[in-house]
């Protein structure tokens, strides 16, 4: 009950205030018949109480929900039928939370699964140099590089989650970008026997962050480079005009039924299967951060002919 006046406080007292007004009314008008004015009142308040009463009970799980915080359902009131709606929509909403959190959970678990699996061949490579008496420092170069790829991926994965905490905009080179992005890259070029060409020295300025744009073109160049051919290039076109960036390999290509999913997280589609060293979680960071970047994205390729990437920039 102590909820109910909390909640009509205001009600109540221009409800009293109003019945002393009509009382004072009479009294000035030189009505003084005390007996027929307290008998008007008594029925007055009876009848005030009475709805009252039948407001509350009716909407006995609303004002138990305000004294107690917990839902109970029964009540057919008009408030408790309004509360109810908002707490069903509350609920919903809250449940759809639940959901999405326990979905991006799963697809942390997921990723940690694949990853550690991934980790486990570099590992033991070392484990078996460090066992020889000769060890290959090619090798060993190669085989760090993969633990140094994995552990990135795994980080940046990670830290999607806070993306506009670690987010600084800034107006950069676009080809001083591209080029950093190929020198990281210089070992995988040389090991996998593929090289890297600019079509031309043309370049643009582009607003962004530079560190999450090196990311993303570190996730494409790295497929450029594992899906292809040795002796084959990988070409970086700048266009001023369209404000662009293509990225082409010559590689194995993608099939045509894979094109329509391969920005879905996990998704490793035929090649990731042959080579068994998808994670499937490269073309999804790169379309994530591309969002984040406001830069569009567009994948063509052609089996066995291969993969051409445009990364166009609106700022």
């Amino acid at each position: 009950m102590r909820e109910y006046v909390k909640l009509h406080i205001a009600r109540i007292l221009i409800t009293v205030l109003a019945i002393s007004l009509f009382v004072l009314v009479i009294w000035l008008d030189g009505y003084r018949n005390y007996l027929v004015i307290g008998y008007g009142l008594l029925l007055f308040c009876l009848l005030l109480l009475f709805v009252s009463l039948a407001e509350y009970l009716s909407n006995a799980a609303f004002y138990h929900y305000l004294k107690s915080g917990k839902a109970v359902r029964g009540s057919n009131g008009s408030l408790s039928k309004k509360w109810r709606k908002q707490f069903d929509a509350r609920e919903q909403q809250m449940q759809e939370k639940l959901t999405e959190l326990n979905q991006h959970h799963q697809n942390h678990i997921r990723f940690m699964n694949i990853w550690v699996h991934q980790m486990k061949t570099p590992v033991s490579v070392l484990a078996l140099m460090a066992e020889s008496e000769k060890v290959d420092s090619y090798d060993l170069l190669a085989e760090t590089d993969r633990l140094k790829s994995g552990l990135a991926t795994a980080l940046n994965f990670v830290r999607l989650e806070d993306f506009t905490e670690d987010f600084v905009i800034e107006s950069v080179s676009l080809l001083e970008v591209v080029k950093h992005g190929i020198g990281e890259q210089k070992r995988n070029f040389i090991r996998s026997e593929v090289y890297p060409k600019l079509l031309s020295d043309a370049d643009i300025t582009v607003t962004t962050d530079k560190k999450w744009l090196g990311i993303l073109l570190f996730q494409l160049i790295s497929n450029a480079i594992k899906y292809s051919k040795p002796e084959s290039k990988v070409c970086f076109e700048i266009d001023p005009f369209s404000r662009s960036l293509t990225i082409s390999d010559e590689g194995c290509g993608i099939a045509e039924a894979d094109l329509p999913r391969v920005f879905r997280p996990f998704y490793t589609g035929q090649n990731g299967r042959q080579t068994g060293e998808a994670t499937g979680i490269g073309l999804y960071l790169v379309e994530t951060i591309s969002k984040q970047l406001d830069i569009d994205i567009a994948l063509v390729s052609k089996e066995n002919l291969g993969t051409t990437v445009t990364l166009t920039f609106r700022t």
